[in-house]
C-alpha cells in the first residue's frame, strides 16, 4: 500500500501547525474547550494504558466512531465478535458525546482519537498496536489510515452508511479522503446504495459488501430489555401514572420542544390531553431553563424533572408510593387543565423510555442538524413522527411501509389530534414500525464475521 499522498501530508502539517492555537477554542465554548485539550493529551494517555493495560498475548481491535449513535450501532457486532474469541478493545470517538457511549462497548481502554497528524496517529498506533482497526459508520480520516496503512494494519468499516448530500461526496473533502477510503480492507455497507456512495468515496469494489445495519439488533435487544420489570420504561409508566396517551420526543431540539409543547397546549385545550414526555438530546442545564421557559410560556406549568419523578416512579413500580406523577397543573389564563410535561434531564434512558410510550417524536429534522435515530421507536412498535427535514434511509423506509408520519409546526396538533382518535390507526403503523425493525436484524452476526476476517487478515 502507498505512502501518504501530496495532499495528506500538507493535511498533516496543516493540522501540526493549528496545534498551538487550538486553546482558543475554549474561549468559543467551554464544551469544544475541553474537547480540543483531550484531543491534544490522547496519545500520551494512549502511551500510558499500553505501558500498563495492554496484554501483548491478545489482538487489539481498534474501533473508532464520530459519537454516540456511531459507536452504539457497533455494540451488537462486538458482542457476537468477543463471544467468539478473546481479545482486547481500545474505543476512540470524536465528540464528547462518543465518551459517554464507550462505557457500552465494554472496552478495554477508551480515549478522544488523536489530532490527525502522521505524526500523532503513528505514536498511538506503535504504543498500542492493533491487530486492525475498524470504523463505524463513515468518520475516516486520512492520516490515521495512513500511518495504520504504513505499519501493516488492516482497516475496515462497519455499518457503513452515506448520506445522499454528505459533504464527503463533494470538493474539498472527496479528493482529500479517497486514498482513505482507498485503504479500506474489508467494508460492510448498511443498504446496497450505501455501497455504490461508498465506492463512490474510494473504496475498492471488492472490499465492499452488504451486511444491514446491526443498529437494528441493538434497538430491537435495548427493547426487549425495556420491557423487563424494575426497567425505566416501567418506572416512566409508574411515574405518570395517568390515563392520558404518552408522546415521547427523543433527542429533542428548541424547535422540536417549541413544536411539541404548543401541540399539547392544543390538544389539551380541545379536551385531548396527552401526556408529553421530552428527551433532549443534550440534556443539559441548558435544555432544562429552555424547555422550562417553554412550558411556562405555553402551558402555564412547569415541567417535572426525570431525575425527582423517576426516583418516585421507581417506588410506585415497586409497589410503593407515588407522587401523583399524573397531576395536571391549571392552564395559562384559567383555561383548561394541562398535564405537566416529564424533561428527562438524564443519559442513555431514551431507547428504554420509547417501551412506554404510546407515540414517538424524533427531533432534529425541523432544523439543519438532521434526524436522529429512528430505529428505536420504530423497535418499540409505536407510530414515529419527524420533522420534514431529513436523509435517513431508515426515515424513508418507514414512511414508506406506513410506519412514520412527517409533521410540522402547522400540522402538528391536527395529525397528533387523529391518532390520538383513532387507536387502530395507532396498531396499524406501530405493527408497521415494528415489522421493518425485525426485518433489518441479523446484521449483527454478518459484522462480527466481516471484523474476524478483518483480525484474520492481520496474521499470527
Amino acid at each position: 500500500m502507498k505512502g501518504p499522498t501530496a495532499a495528506e501530508r500538507l493535511w498533516s502539517l496543516t493540522v501540526a501547525a493549528v496545534r498551538p492555537l487550538l486553546p482558543v477554542a475554549g474561549l468559543v465554548s467551554e464544551k469544544m474547550g475541553r474537547g480540543v485539550e483531550a484531543r491534544r493529551r490522547a496519545v500520551a494517555g494512549l502511551e500510558t494504558w499500553a505501558a500498563s493495560g495492554r496484554d501483548p498475548d491478545l489482538p487489539l481491535l481498534w474501533v473508532h466512531g464520530a459519537s454516540a449513535g456511531e459507536l452504539l450501532a457497533a455494540v451488537p457486532a462486538l458482542e457476537a465478535l468477543r463471544a467468539r474469541r478473546d481479545l482486547q478493545l481500545l474505543v476512540t470517538h470524536f465528540s464528547p458525546s462518543g465518551a459517554a457511549a464507550a462505557p457500552a462497548l465494554s472496552p478495554d481502554a477508551t480515549s478522544p482519537l488523536p489530532l490527525d497528524t502522521l505524526g500523532q496517529t503513528g505514536r498511538a498506533l506503535d504504543a498500542v498496536a492493533p491487530a486492525a482497526l475498524a470504523f463505524s459508520r463513515l468518520d475516516v480520516w486520512p492520516a490515521l489510515t495512513a500511518s495504520a496503512a504504513a505499519r501493516g494494519v488492516p482497516l475496515g468499516l462497519v455499518n457503513g452508511t452515506v448520506r445522499p448530500d454528505s459533504s464527503r461526496l463533494r470538493w474539498p473533502s472527496l479528493p482529500l479522503l479517497r486514498d482513505a477510503y482507498g485503504r479500506i480492507r474489508r467494508a460492510g455497507a448498511v443498504s446496497g446504495e450505501d455501497a455504490a456512495r461508498l465506492e463512490r468515496l474510494g473504496v475498492r469494489p471488492q472490499a465492499l459488501e452488504v451486511t444491514g445495519d446491526a443498529a437494528f439488533d441493538r434497538a430491537a435487544s435495548r427493547i426487549e430489555e425495556a420491557r423487563r420489570p424494575g426497567s425505566a420504561a416501567g418506572r416512566l409508566r409508574a411515574a405518570l401514572r395517568g390515563d392520558a396517551p404518552v408522546l415521547l420526543g427523543g433527542s429533542t431540539w428548541r424547535r422540536d420542544e417549541t413544536l411539541l409543547i404548543g401541540a399539547a397546549a392544543d390538544l389539551a385545550s380541545s379536551g385531548r390531553p396527552v401526556s408529553l414526555v421530552l428527551a433532549p438530546h443534550e440534556p443539559d442545564r441548558g435544555a432544562v431553563e429552555r424547555v422550562t421557559a417553554l412550558s411556562r410560556r405555553l402551558l402555564g406549568c412547569e415541567p417535572r424533572l426525570w431525575s425527582e419523578v423517576g426516583r418516585e416512579g421507581a417506588r410506585a413500580d415497586a409497589g410503593g408510593p407515588a407522587a401523583g406523577g399524573g397531576r395536571t397543573s391549571g392552564g395559562a389564563e384559567g383555561g383548561p387543565p394541562l398535564l405537566a410535561p416529564l424533561l428527562v434531564d438524564s443519559i442513555g434512558l431514551l431507547a428504554g423510555l420509547y417501551a412506554a410510550a404510546d407515540l414517538a417524536y424524533v427531533g432534529g429534522g425541523l432544523g439543519r442538524g438532521g434526524l436522529h435515530s429512528v430505529v428505536e421507536p420504530a423497535a418499540a412498535g409505536i407510530p414515529v413522527l419527524f420533522g420534514p427535514r431529513h436523509a435517513r434511509r431508515e426515515a424513508s423506509d418507514l414512511l414508506e411501509r406506513g410506519g412514520a408520519l412527517e409533521i410540522d409546526p402547522d400540522s402538528a396538533a391536527r395529525v397528533l389530534g387523529r391518532l390520538l382518535g383513532d387507536e387502530e390507526e395507532r396498531l396499524r403503523m406501530g405493527r408497521a414500525a415494528g415489522a421493518y425493525v425485525e426485518e433489518g436484524r441479523g446484521a449483527a452476526e454478518r459484522t462480527a464475521d466481516l471484523l474476524e476476517s478483518l483480525l484474520q487478515d492481520a496474521g499470527p
